[in-house]
């Protein structure tokens, strides 16, 4: 979502070079004050444990008569009513990127990572769901969908605009909040006749919509700047990037050849044998899970970045559910380097390794170092090339006495340039506000995120957030997957485990984890040696978090490759210990009813036969789908129908079980 405080009309790119010195350092700044204020904040008691989740969701209008599941791309019309009306329910929306899209978070953070809490996430799920479907349903033929990516994005018309919805919606805020949320249908009935998009007013602003000249801020041959947020971040974000990098951004993946898929080369297809995209919207419009975790102190959160980092890319691979983009079958099953590829706003010069200014990945990317003092991170395992940082922000942080891993990993965030400033958004208090540093931090999207307190006033601690999944198919599958990294999370902070590999295998790992059945067929680098002989010895608050223990020192890693089933089961014949065995000590020693227990464990089962192949993943399931549907040609294209029967037959299976659903039976 990112940072959405609006101070006047966004700056132009040529203006933004007048102040961006002056942002980055005023960010610096920012940031300093921030850490004084909470560098010795230790959260104990019951609000130490905080935590809460993102899911990303298409808005899709069904046209059953025409067999058409389109974008709605003025959903974001709910979102304020949603709001106002949602009652007791622990679920709120915010924008996204794309005018068709909302994400739900919980009203208030998880409070606990007890057993009996985490054992609860599919009804959080199916709750959610239930919540936003119910209120969809009344305005007509609306409903979400977790597809990661939506398959006709850019495809013909993928996309309609409903102008009676908002008719609908100025009518139902006159209506009482208890009256909404206990209406029947029936109520608005008149405004769901008017919200028909076989209606002659609906069906001009579809064609119009799609009028690709008008498209100023991306320039995409595909998508429409309709399909834009309308809020300035957004657009402005768009514009920004393809002006600084000097080009539209540039977006290609392996297409899936089948047995007769044309790689032919056209103006809307110029590189043989790959899909090519020319818009933000193609990346940030595809859905994730994102999970937050409050810890305790900022080493703590320092420690917890780093050790996910080395485990993200297993995760990412496990949850790939994204294989169609444009239309068109890829060969890839994860959504990641679309997005990376979607905001790459480096110049030539930056992109060029042989430049003095080689920047070596995209803003959005998988992290390129470690941040913390433990002492099991040590410095070869940050190896990959060091950005070359401002040496103005570097003595500023290290003179505020910030050691030199995280003054470098911040002074990091400031190599790029600010793409969204507000034109009464520049001189501010550097005491009140963190703005120039959110500005930065927020458009530096990586697998981990590590985050300061929000605000000076602020209740809320040092936080980390886990963000490399696609979002799953399922209520089920997302709770399973939140669980994982739940149990994670607590895992490291009671036993002695440690993940740390160099930062170029992690590299590597992210690369393979995109391949088409990553999950069955690729090998990944991985730390044998992840316990040592009294892993249930930690003190980890008693060394501040630089050690995990007070007897037993860190030791070199021993690196081998292994399938992500072999990574999370174990394999004894050669001595390593496997990160699920682990969890289910944990939950065994854990306090917590054997139901919840039972649970937990099951979700674990889940997980591994998905990983072993016996469950699909959501890549795969969807793929298959395609390749036995009766339109199917076997030429890598997703037709109109297909992708109406395809998002149809997704919002059956939530209802059902998903063990039986992906079982794998061919």
């Amino acid at each position: 979502m990112g940072y959405l405080k609006i101070a006047g009309p966004p700056l132009s790119y040529q203006d933004l070079q007048k102040v961006k010195a002056y942002v980055k350092k005023h960010g610096i700044v920012q940031f300093i004050n921030l850490f004084r204020n909470f560098s010795s904040l230790c959260i104990q008691g019951d609000t130490a444990n905080k935590w809460g989740d993102e899911t990303e969701h298409h808005i899709i209008y069904w046209d059953h008569e025409a067999g058409e599941a389109k974008l709605l791309i003025n959903a974001g019309e709910f979102r304020d009513l949603f709001n106002e009306v949602r009652g007791e329910t622990n679920v709120q929306l915010q924008p996204e990127y794309g005018s068709w899209m909302l994400e739900a978070t919980p009203c208030s953070p998880f409070t606990s990572l007890s057993l009996h809490s985490v054992s609860q996430l599919t009804l959080h799920f199916r709750n959610r769901r239930d919540v936003m479907a119910s209120f969809l349903a009344l305005f007509g033929n609306f409903s979400l969908s977790n597809i990661s990516s939506y398959p006709l994005l850019g495809v013909n018309n993928y996309a309609t605009r409903i102008p009676a919805l908002t008719k609908c919606i100025k009518s139902a805020e006159t209506i009482s909040r208890e009256s909404l949320g206990k209406s029947e249908p029936k109520l608005f009935e008149v405004c769901r006749r008017d919200s028909d998009p076989a209606k002659e007013e609906a069906k001009v602003q579809t064609e119009q919509l799609l009028a690709l000249q008008s498209n100023q801020y991306s320039q995409s041959l595909f998508t429409t700047d309709e399909a834009i947020n309308p809020h300035p971040r957004f657009p402005t974000l768009s514009k920004i990037i393809r002006e600084r990098c000097g080009e539209k951004v540039c977006i290609t993946v392996p297409l899936f050849a089948d047995t007769k898929t044309s790689l032919a080369v056209s103006k809307t297809e110029p590189y043989p044998g790959l899909i090519y995209m020319d818009s933000m919207a193609f990346g940030m419009g595809c859905c994730c899970l994102q999970l937050t975790y409050q810890a305790h102190t900022v080493e703590h959160a320092r420690y917890l970045h780093d050790q996910l980092l080395a485990v993200s890319p297993i995760f990412a691979a496990l949850s790939a559910s994204a294989p169609i983009y444009k239309g068109k079958l890829a060969d890839i099953d994860l959504r990641f380097t679309v997005i990376a590829q979607s905001v790459d706003d480096r110049t030539k010069e930056e992109r060029d390794p042989n430049s003095s200014h080689y920047i070596p990945k995209s803003r959005y990317s998988h992290n390129s170092h470690y941040i913390s003092n433990h002492d099991s991170v040590m410095e070869h395992h940050n190896d990959t090339l060091k950005l070359k940082v401002d040496p103005e922000h570097l003595k500023l942080l290290e003179d505020a006495h910030i050691d030199k891993r995280l003054a470098y990993h911040i002074a990091s965030l400031f190599v790029r340039d600010p793409l969204v400033v507000f034109e009464k958004g520049i001189e501010l208090n550097d005491q009140e506000t963190t703005a120039h540093f959110e500005n930065l931090q927020s458009t530096n999207w990586n697998s981990i995120r590590f985050k300061p307190p929000p605000s000076f006033d602020s209740p809320i601690g040092w936080r980390v957030e886990f963000r490399p999944m696609d979002i799953q198919l399922t209520d089920y599958e997302n709770a399973a997957y939140s669980a994982l990294i739940c149990l994670l999370v607590k895992l490291l902070s009671t036993y002695n485990v440690n993940f740390i590999i160099p930062i170029s295998m992690g590299d590597e790992n992210m690369v393979r984890a995109h391949r088409r059945d990553a999950v069955l067929t690729e090998r990944f680098l991985f730390r044998k040696n992840i316990v040592v002989q009294k892993y249930k010895e930690l003190d980890l608050d008693k060394t501040k978090y630089l050690r995990s223990s007070l007897k037993a020192p860190a030791e070199r890693e021993e690196v081998i490759e292994m399938t992500v089933a072999e990574i999370l089961e174990g394999k004894p014949d050669i001595e390593y210990k496997g990160i699920f065995p682990l969890l289910r000590e944990l939950i065994e020693e854990s306090e917590g009813t054997g139901e919840d227990k039972e649970q937990l464990n099951e979700y674990l089962n889940f997980l591994l036969l998905r990983a072993k192949g016996t469950y699909k993943t959501g890549a795969k399931y969807i793929r298959d789908f395609v390749r036995s549907h009766s339109d199917y040609k076997f030429d890598s294209l997703v037709s109109e129908k297909i992708n109406y029967d395809l998002l149809r037959h997704l919002e059956e299976i939530n209802n059902a079980d998903a063990k039986v659903v992906y079982l794998n039976d061919s």
